[in-house]
């Protein structure tokens, strides 16, 4: 596997798998974490704890350069209750990793310095299966 550098990664959203596609505006980074819970089995009289496979979730966030006019951002909105369709790439060549779902946004915090450019950093929440393909 190569090495793969983040500044050329971007994020989509799209209306459904395989729909046309928006990307979104002045992205800084993103993070997804996939989980499975571990359900525990231990009973009285065992001598250590032992686990079964649970269901699988996703998490996650993005940093964003703020910018109300930006492509995109205004959907990242928690009061819209609807779910989005959101495809995070390490990159946009072709056949690199990429990992799509749909996702719940739970907040968006804006952040100002002094010193920097005005940030917002969206958390969501995944609902289904987190999809992990390639950049086509």
């Amino acid at each position: 596997m190569a090495v793969l550098e983040g500044s050329s990664g971007q994020v989509v959203t799209t209306d459904d798998s395989g729909g046309a596609e928006t990307a979104v505006a002045n992205v800084r980074s993103w993070t997804v974490t996939h989980e499975k819970a571990a359900i525990e089995t231990t009973k009285m009289g065992d001598g250590s704890r032992t686990y079964i496979s649970g269901l699988h979730q996703f998490s996650g966030s993005m940093e964003v350069i703020y910018d109300d006019t930006a492509t995109g951002l205004g959907i990242f909105d928690p009061s819209i209750d609807s779910t989005l369709r959101v495809i995070f790439r390490t990159t946009t060549t072709a056949s690199k990793p990429q990992y799509e779902g749909d996702v719940i946004v739970t907040s968006v915090a804006r952040t100002a310095s002094f010193d920097d450019l005005v940030t917002a950093t969206v958390d969501f929440q995944g609902t289904g299966p987190l999809i992990e393909s390639t950049t086509s």
